[in-house]
């Protein structure tokens, strides 16, 4: 395992690690969730390099990193679809392939026959978008490491490096984040019903089968995503603000529900005998459990 250190939200540092041979990812609680544009561009850049090595096989018994447990398969509900991962028995992290990691962000789509015909005519071969190796046109799983032949969308990946669209320049910034799945995030055109490689009004490519290929694409957005980090533009900062206090009421309200739940779980019976009546009383537990382990202790 590599230890990789990542820039986060807020000036904050995330350290992950990689496995380069195995192509896995391990992400320890919310790791994922804090990773900001830049981090994302430069661990797809770590995942591009660690494609040109040669690949691991999983073992049989994958465990933990950390207490060297074993691992459980969970399978996770997002907002692009399902996602699976290896977890932690005991809540250390959890596993991710790279294609699991790249779909549970929505930037993958499993590849149809009419994908694969397309990308043979395009480049004549068709790449494992997860360890890179070359998959037979009949294949339904790679054979080095089992992932389903799938495509990145290269004008999605640009549109996640920025989701707060402060690089305007970028044509992929120019429409909403909630654009539908068939249209083009590059200009918004209408893309055919059937899948399709290329967007035919602005020629952005949005399926691409290797990471390298993919890193290469948004790579120039690296300088101005590590700029607007350290010094948010003023439009984005007052958009943020705005959102804060949109989110105020909300806030309020969760804090004075928290602020009653524990000025009632503090209050102290005004009569003796309240301890002994019906209903919950916290005070009452506690002594309950002094006496039931008075009685275990010295029995």
């Amino acid at each position: 395992m590599q230890p990789l250190a990542l820039a986060g939200h807020y000036g904050r540092s995330v350290e992950i690690d990689v496995c380069a041979p195995c192509h896995l990812v391990w992400f320890d609680t919310v790791e994922s969730a804090r990773l900001g544009g830049a981090a994302l561009l430069d661990l797809i850049a770590t995942m591009a390099h660690s494609q040109t090595l040669p690949h691991q096989p999983l073992h049989a018994q994958v465990c933990c990193p950390r207490c060297s447990g074993g691992m459980k398969t969970v399978h996770n509900s997002t907002r692009w679809g399902r996602s699976l991962q290896l977890e932690c028995r005991r809540g250390h992290g959890a596993y991710q392939s790279f294609a699991q990691f790249l779909q549970e962000k929505g930037l993958l789509r499993p590849m149809s026959r009419l994908d694969r015909a397309q990308m043979i005519a395009r480049q004549g071969h068709i790449d494992c978008v997860n360890c890179g190796a070359a998959i037979g046109t009949g294949d339904e799983q790679c054979a080095f490491c089992q992932s389903v032949p799938s495509l990145l969308d290269g004008a999605r990946l640009a549109h996640a490096l920025d989701p707060e669209a402060a690089l305007a320049p970028q044509a992929v910034h120019r429409t909403p984040a909630s654009q539908a799945a068939m249209l083009c995030l590059a200009c918004g055109a209408a893309l055919p019903p059937d899948s399709a490689m290329a967007c035919t009004q602005c020629g952005a490519i949005l399926a691409i089968s290797r990471l390298a290929q993919a890193h290469e694409r948004v790579a120039a957005l690296g300088l101005a995503l590590r700029a607007h980090a350290a010094r948010p533009a003023p439009e984005v900062v007052k958009r943020r603000l705005a959102e804060l206090n949109a989110d105020l009421p909300r806030r309020r309200e969760w804090a004075a529900k928290m602020q009653d739940e524990a000025a009632g779980f503090g209050a102290v019976p005004a009569e003796p005998f309240a301890l002994f009546g019906s209903g919950t009383n916290p005070l009452r537990a506690v002594l309950i459990a002094l006496v039931v382990w008075f009685f275990w202790r010295y029995w």
